[in-house]
């Protein structure tokens, strides 16, 4: 379970920004929040802003982060680091970037984060809290300082190993170091849709859909979406051609229409021949199903694009509900549908902005509990004029 993303310094975020995942007071929906103990977070967390505000930018990072611990063991020595920092400042660019994440797992509680430049990491340290103190794992500082207070002589071999370029997370874990697997592991579960994902993270695994009942399931997702698709079916072999060259080709959609006369019969279209918005939400419920049946954090840039309204309102839904998600999985997506701005259907803690300073051109992020509604305020309609700003200020002239 996520509860907090920071970021500084990255891409049009100059100053830290924090993405909080940790609910307010605020006692509206309580079916939308992961009871831990005495705290309290959020299955669901939608940001909103005008484009270029830097709203996919707060996600990017998040992918720039999971990205780079999974990956920075295999880091080649010396190889610049691809981080992208703030650039409208003569300073920026030679500063570190930094991102941070505390979350749980297996129960317990950890705090993990890093700065880096071009050449190096500067700064790392993870905190666990396995009896709700805070404990150290290691601190590392200056890029070759490191502190232990667990398993010294076997982190200082581990250590040895780690060039300036490569995250000593990502080493240790190669090495199976016990103590950071778990948080190896929870960056692995996190499913990331953005623009800048070196692989495609919508789709359906083509060996599932050859299962019968795990096809039947995303049939009836279908069903409920009301695209007219009653069940799917696998081809025997691949299309002599196709309009489309991905996983989807063997796949058919069953239609069942009827003739004038009242007659039903049944039509079989390949998926490479259904709609555009037909296909993305196909390939979008194959990880919706996954992250739901897991209980693990899906982070996804316009989750609605291509999306009637309504089908995103149900799918943010399923996240919401305690009986599609009693595994607590989380959401955060970014969204120009404005019909999810509206209190009946979230909470004010999980809304948010992004909002690009005029004279600075760095992203602002603040959230709508920050500011004083009432419980009957059409968000929505304040929103489009403007009165928690994050929209666009569109000027006369063409």
């Amino acid at each position: 379970m996520l509860i907090q993303f920071s970021v500084e310094n990255f891409l049009s975020i100059k100053d830290n920004v924090v993405l909080s995942l940790l609910a307010s007071t605020d006692s509206e929906h309580p079916e939308h929040l992961i009871v831990d103990g005495n705290k309290k977070h959020l299955k669901s967390a939608v940001i909103y802003g005008a484009n270029a505000s830097g709203k996919s930018n707060v996600l990017n990072a998040f992918w720039f982060m999971v990205n780079y611990v999974l990956t920075s063991h295999n880091q080649q020595l010396h190889k610049t680091i691809e981080r992208s920092p703030f650039k409208f400042d003569r300073e920026t660019p030679s500063r570190p970037s930094s991102f941070e994440v505390i979350f749980t797992t297996n129960g317990i509680r950890y705090a993990y984060g890093f700065s880096v430049t071009d050449k190096a990491v500067i700064e790392e340290y993870l905190y666990y809290y396995p009896n709700g103190r805070k404990a150290l794992i290691f601190e590392r500082k200056d890029t070759k300082d490191f502190r232990f207070t667990v398993d010294v002589d076997e982190q200082n071999t581990l250590k040895d190993r780690t060039s300036a370029n490569k995250l000593y997370l990502s080493v240790a874990s190669n090495w199976s170091y016990s103590k950071v697997i778990p948080v190896l592991e929870w960056f692995a579960s996190c499913q990331i849709i953005t623009k800048n994902s070196v692989a495609d993270a919508y789709g359906l695994e083509a060996e599932q859909l050859k299962d019968d009942d795990y096809r039947h399931v995303i049939a009836s997702m279908l069903r409920v979406a009301d695209f007219g698709i009653q069940s799917l079916q696998m081809r025997d072999a691949e299309p002599a051609s196709s309009k489309r060259n991905d996983i989807f080709t063997n796949i058919e959609a069953i239609h069942t229409v009827q003739d004038t006369e009242g007659n039903t019969s049944s039509y079989a279209l390949n998926m490479a021949e259904e709609s555009d918005g037909t296909n993305s939400y196909f390939k979008l419920i194959g990880v919706v199903k996954k992250v739901l049946d897991e209980g693990t954090l899906l982070v996804a840039d316009e989750m609605d694009a291509h999306l009637h309204p309504l089908l995103t309102k149900h799918l943010v839904s399923l996240f919401n509900s305690v009986a599609f998600n009693p595994n607590g999985a989380q959401l955060i997506f970014t969204s120009h549908n404005t019909n999810l701005l509206d209190l009946d259907v979230l909470r004010r803690d999980q809304i948010w902005f992004t909002e690009k300073d005029e004279q600075t051109a760095a992203t602002d992020l603040f959230s709508l509990y920050d500011f004083s509604i009432r419980k009957d305020t059409k968000v929505e309609k304040g929103y489009l004029i403007g009165r928690y700003g994050a929209i666009p200020f569109i000027k006369g002239g063409l």
